[in-house]
Order: C-alpha cells, then structure tokens, then sequence
C-alpha cells in the first residue's frame, strides 16, 4: 500500500528592506514564518534592498515562486510597478497578500516632508495618490494596521483586513520582578527608536511641571534608544534642569534592557499619534512591553487591545499635556496592580505570531 502524500501549505515572506537599518522589521519577518510554520505552513524569506534594479527582482520573485501564499510589504508609491506580476501570479493560483505597515493617507505626508528632491518627491506623490487603490485589485487581500483612507479602500473595503501586529513572544523574557512602591517615586522606561511622533517631548514638559508641584510623588524616566529628536530631548532635559530626573541610556539589547524593565513601573509607548495624523495603531513596542510583563501608558487606540486590557493606559492623543499633567497628579497605585504573569498571558493569547498568522492565512 502506498503511503498517502500530505501537502504541506507553502508560505514566502518577500520584501524589500535593509536589514540592518530595520532590525525591528526584519525580526516581525521572522515572526511571521515562524507562526507560519508553528500553524503547518513551511516558509521562507526573500530579502532584497532598494538597489537598482530591485523592482524588477522582487517582479521576478512574485512570478517564479513556488510558494501559494505570498506576504508582500507594500512597496508604497512603487506598488503600480508590480501589478504585471500580480496578475501573471494570480492567474498561477497564487494568494497575493499585501502587508501595508502605514496607511497610504499617512505615507503621503510622510514623502511630502521627507528629503527626495522636489522632482522625486512629486514622482512618487503621483503614483501613489492617482494609481492609488489600483494594485491592490488585483491582489487577495491587503493588511492594514490603522484606518486608510476611502479612496484607497476604493474597490478594496472587503479584502482589507485591520490587524494588530504580532511578536514572538517566547522571544521575550517576561521580568522576573516588579519594583517596590514607595508612593514618593514613579518610575517609568521608554525604549524606542526616537522620532517625533513617540512625543517625549510632551512627557518631558509634563514631568517638570509635575515635579515642580509641592507633591511627594515624584516621576523619573529612563529614556533607551537613539534616534532623529535624541539631541533635541537632551537639550529639553537640561534647559528644563530634570537631569537628576531624566536619564538617557543609549540604544540597549539583550540582558542590558531586559533587566531595565524590571526597574520600572510603567512602560511608555508613542504618545504623539496625532502628530502622524494617525488615532489608531498597532505599535510594537506595546507589544514589547505586554511580552515582558509591564503596563505602560500610550495615546489613540488598537485594535489588539480591548478595554479589558487595563494595564494599557490610553491618554488623549493631542498636543495639550494637561491630561498627562492630571495623570499624574491623580496617580493611584492600582493603576499599576498587575503581574507580569498576568500581562504576559494577554500577549500569548491576542498578540503571538502563531494567533497572528492563523488571522492572516484563514
């Protein structure tokens, strides 16, 4: 009797990205085909990077694959280039599935403001706002991680999916313990890649004003990373004199962050959205922060967190500080009553790749 042949479903993960400058985005790549696999699939990555030519590579990849399931990162403005290859891999019986990681709406104003020259700047505003909806017609279905706009959703309402991103959470080691409250200090860690719209800057102008108030509690932030505004929230730190309040680590990985966490009571997520023209947002550094077990406060909403998850602490999303002012003055403690277990369990449960893919792929 001959055995019977079991299918295995295939699944490749294409983009064009540098690596090394998107450690963050390759490690999602990662955790997509290591969902993929933990869900039966077997996957694999390609990875290119905006060389000449790379249009035409990632053309011939989509065409000459031998996986059914293709996940694309959205190439943005660039999108209309790969419409011949959509066609030609849908008629193969390829599913074609476009990872959009900002909204069209917002990465108009992202070139905009970005540093192309005028000609490159108003090539690509082209494409994208005119050619708009048109690439995704022929693909799938698309994934977006905030609202997009009606006329990219033209002709794609129905294939579109809003979608929280995934982590690896067995990646992450939740912290192995929660600092003591005393009721005179708040401590509270910051890691990110820093940019304008995590609005540290806010938080910064809010804890001297706070501080400053005849109170016994105290709040003092530990800031991780390096980015576009860390000479701007340094020069802030001094002239606003919190330097006893305000430490800036650097970039940390390993046992060297995972060990800061332990010494904080709160996690801070982007508390700028608005400056993105963006309320709603799958972050992974909220996802970061659930894996290891610390709640954390952010701005506008998500949709992998549900009023359930009380150790998200949603703040107004808007340029005043007053309620980050009044979070703090009226502070409680049992806004932070929670294990890390606890925490933990909702990132196994609603935010793993395994639970991710599965969404993605049904």
């Amino acid at each position: 009797m001959r055995a019977a042949v079991v299918n295995t479903p295939t699944l490749a993960y294409l983009a064009i990205l540098n690596k090394d400058q998107s450690p963050g985005v390759y490690n999602k790549i990662l955790g997509t085909i290591a969902g993929a696999q933990k869900n039966g699939f077997s996957g694999r990555i390609w990875c290119d990077t905006f060389s000449p030519g790379f249009l035409r590579r990632m053309s011939e990849m989509i065409i000459n694959s031998k996986e059914k399931n293709l996940i694309i990162r959205s190439l943005c403005q660039y999108n209309f280039y790969l419409i011949y290859a959509f066609i030609l891999a849908r008629i193969q019986g390829k599913r074609i599935i476009i990872d959009v990681p900002t909204p069209n709406r917002v990465a108009i104003h992202e070139i905009a403001n970005g540093n192309q020259g005028v000609l490159g700047k108003l090539k690509s505003l082209f494409y994208l706002t005119v050619f708009g909806p048109i690439p995704y017609w022929f693909t799938s279905g698309v994934l977006q991680y905030s609202n997009e706009s009606a006329w990219f959703l033209l002709g794609n309402r129905s294939k579109t999916k809003l979608i929280g991103n995934g982590i690896e959470v067995s990646a992450l080691p939740v912290r192995p313990k929660v600092p003591k409250w005393t009721g005179d200090r708040l401590d509270l860690i910051c890691v990110a890649s820093l940019n304008y719209w995590h609005g540290l800057d806010r938080l910064i102008s809010a804890i001297s004003i706070v501080n400053s108030c005849d109170q016994q509690l105290k709040i003092y932030l530990k800031i991780v990373g390096k980015g576009a505004v860390f000479d701007q929230l340094k020069s802030q730190v001094e002239e606003l004199n919190l330097i006893k309040y305000v430490q800036f680590l650097g970039f940390l990985k390993g046992e060297s962050l995972y060990s800061q966490y332990s010494t904080a009571h709160l996690g801070v997520g982007s508390l700028g959205l608005f400056r993105k023209k963006l309320n709603t947002a799958s972050e992974l550094k909220s996802r970061e922060y659930c894996a290891v077990g610390i709640p954390f406060i952010t701005v506008g909403e998500d949709p992998d967190f549900g009023k359930d998850a009380k150790f998200r602490i949603q703040l107004s999303n808007e340029e005043s500080i007053m309620d980050l002012i009044q979070f703090f003055k009226n502070f409680k403690p049992e806004q932070i009553n929670f294990s890390p277990s606890e925490i933990r369990a909702y990132a196994v449960q609603h935010l793993d790749f395994s639970v991710k893919i599965a969404q993605i792929l049904k």
